[in-house]
């Protein structure tokens, strides 16, 4: 065959794959490559939930209360450089830019009060395309990093 028909074929494979390496998208892990797959090039969208299939975007719980954390949160987004604004109590808009091609992801941040402890409810939605090839996981599991190494800094 034609050297052009093998660039053609494999140009898309090699865009999603280094697309989900730079997402650091963890294939491997439960529920395995192939339900992640059917996630990160059939959606665009990620939220965390206390149920989330997906170890890493279970709701976060912090034992300390929601003030705080609030404080903690906008204190990350600002780490990280994302713009965000209040849009009231316990909740915060943040928009986040991607690095290669400057998409602009939506993050919802919602602080849940527990009585002395607080949770973290995010949800993090593509403007364009129907798959985002784990980037709004990458959003999420980025802020809540950070958010726990500030959280663990208070802890000490």
């Amino acid at each position: 065959m034609k050297p052009i028909f093998w660039i053609l074929l494999l140009l898309p494979l090699v865009l999603i794959a280094s697309t989900l390496w730079g997402n650091r998208a963890p294939l491997f892990a439960p529920p395995g490559p192939w339900a992640r797959l059917k996630v990160y090039l059939g959606s665009n969208w990620a939220c965390t939930a206390p149920d989330h299939p997906f170890a890493e975007l279970r709701q976060a719980r912090f034992d300390f209360p929601a003030d705080r954390l609030q404080t903690v949160v906008e204190q990350a987004l600002q780490a990280l450089g994302w713009r965000y604004r209040r849009l009231g109590h316990g909740h915060l808009h943040a928009e986040v830019v991607t690095p290669l091609l400057h998409f602009t992801d939506d993050m919802d941040i919602r602080i849940l009060p527990e009585g002395p402890r607080s949770q973290l409810l995010l949800c993090s939605r593509s403007r364009v395309g129907r798959a985002d090839f784990a980037a709004n996981q990458w959003h999420i599991r980025k802020l809540l990093d950070q958010v726990q190494r500030a959280a663990g800094a208070i802890a000490r």
